[in-house]
């Protein structure tokens, strides 16, 4: 018997992904006229690939109307995935390269809890910089860049909501304690697309951060540099880790099923 060639074999998972997708977007079940028309596949061809996915309980056909919807087994896939354990495993590999090629700490972080939870850290080698951030642990919003940056993505009366729960507390002589002020600030990060944390978490300190987005689009974490202050110019931040940092938040949200291009 003739084995499928490599490209027959492409273009039937490339088929394949195109339906699941598809399917995934409707919320009532699809006709096979319907789906076959939108598609642009032969019914026969379409139904060979729908009687596949239901056999398997990724699918079903809709006893009354005789349209096709997924199951919720196709779930089970995207729950394996959203641990932070998967999201270490997947943004490990960049954040290293990000550290060792532009000789800086790097993180990514997350918002759990109204606070900045760190999911994993690449320390710089090349130094000995004593700082607070750990994985597992937080902080404040207001007080980092990741923070402000994944703040920016809420609306005015959800950051309204978490300044009344959380408060503006002082960590440091630079932190960010008027609500007018940090209103300020996110409507320049959103301008922007990115963050900086002037001293404002940790003396001695510096981070910038960019967006990671997922398949839906929004705002789901933060990747940043981060580094001694002394060696963390506006410059360099700007002309050096800003491109490296964007290039690295894209890799990412490509990973994260993000397909709208850069991340910011």
């Amino acid at each position: 018997m003739k084995q499928p060639d490599s490209k027959h074999q492409s273009l039937s998972s490339l088929r394949l992904l195109t339906i699941l997708e598809y399917l995934s977007e409707k919320r009532a079940p699809a006709r096979l006229t319907d789906i076959a028309k939108d598609l642009s596949l032969t019914q026969p061809t379409l139904l060979r690939y729908l009687s596949a996915l239901v056999g398997e309980g990724y699918a079903y056909q809709d006893r009354v109307t005789g349209g096709y919807a997924l199951t919720w087994r196709i779930c089970r896939i995207g729950h394996n995935l959203e641990s932070d354990l998967n999201l270490r495993s997947l943004v490990g590999p960049f954040l290293n390269d990000l550290s060792e090629q532009q000789n800086v700490g790097a993180l990514f972080a997350t918002e759990r809890g109204s606070a900045v939870f760190y999911v994993d850290i690449a320390f710089n080698p090349g130094n000995s910089l004593d700082t607070l951030l750990r994985i597992g642990k937080d902080a404040p919003l207001h007080s980092t860049s990741s923070g402000k940056l994944l703040l920016s993505a809420h609306t005015d009366a959800a950051v309204e909501r978490i300044i009344t729960e959380k408060g503006l507390p002082k960590l440091t002589a630079n932190t960010i304690t008027n609500k007018k002020d940090l209103r300020k600030e996110l409507a320049k990060i959103r301008e922007n697309g990115y963050a900086i944390d002037n001293e404002e978490c940790e003396e001695g300190h510096k981070c910038l951060s960019v967006p990671i987005r997922d398949y839906t689009g929004q705002i789901c974490g933060a990747i940043s540099a981060f580094d001694h202050s002394d060696v963390m110019s506006e410059e360099r931040m700007l002309t050096e880790l800003l491109p490296a940092c964007r290039k690295t938040a894209g890799e990412i949200s490509a990973r994260l099923g993000y397909s709208g291009g850069s991340s910011t």
